[in-house]
């Protein structure tokens, strides 16, 4: 079967039969109600129940021949793996996003607040993250920090505050841990290892050497 042409898809008029893409079985423009407009639709048998089904793949010509074509293919594959395209979608949006630093955080310290007795420590909690971490690094998800991210948020208060520095890098290290338990839930990458995560993050701050900050104490690695 020939390809559908621009010029035919132009010409289709309201009440015409739906025009077969070509290139793809079951790919057909189906007609709107303004003339040289339609709607993609993908006909298919659903490997899951055995039903016809119709899939909706845009409207023309927002979505070209050579773009619609690409799409369906992609959806044939599925077909022929035994996926569902229409299932799969619908999974895939119902999938949760994974969250930022600053919103993981906040979830975590809600869920220990109950845990708190003491209500000045669970204020400082948060507000240490927000001074310190939340500015640089708030709002990359966790799927997308490295050490090098962390340690540029810390790098600051590494020799000026060490004690500052090493309780804001043992909430961030609670949140990372928190993230790989939610692993589950978000598909968070396995770089959160906590152990690979320490190791690298040495390797990208300065040691506290500095003659005034040799009487106390760096925080630890």
């Amino acid at each position: 079967m020939a390809l559908l042409t621009d010029t035919k898809a132009r010409n289709k008029k309201t009440g015409d039969k739906p025009l077969p893409h070509g290139g793809i079985a079951g790919l057909s423009l189906h007609p709107s109600t303004t003339k040289g407009r339609g709607k993609w639709v993908l006909r298919y048998v659903s490997p899951i129940s055995g039903k016809r089904r119709n899939a909706g793949l845009g409207s023309y010509p927002e979505v070209s021949i050579a773009e619609v074509g690409k799409l369906a293919q992609v959806m044939r594959e599925q077909l022929t793996a035994g996926i569902d395209p229409l299932n799969a979608k619908k999974a895939e949006i119902a999938k949760p996003s994974i969250p930022t630093l600053e919103e993981a955080a906040r979830k975590l310290h809600e869920e220990l607040s109950p845990g708190w007795k003491n209500l000045k420590h669970g204020k400082q909690w948060i507000t240490t993250l927000e001074q310190y971490a939340f500015p640089k690094i708030g709002a990359k998800k966790l799927d997308e920090l490295t050490p090098a991210h962390v340690a540029d948020s810390l790098r600051a208060i590494w020799l000026s505050k060490p004690e500052t520095a090493s309780r804001v890098k043992q909430r961030l290290h609670a949140i990372f841990s928190w993230g790989g338990r939610m692993d589950t839930v978000y598909p968070i990458r396995s770089m959160w290892c906590i152990t690979y995560w320490l190791s690298n993050l040495a390797r990208h701050l300065a040691l506290n050497t500095s003659r005034r900050c040799r009487g106390a104490k760096s925080p630890h690695l």
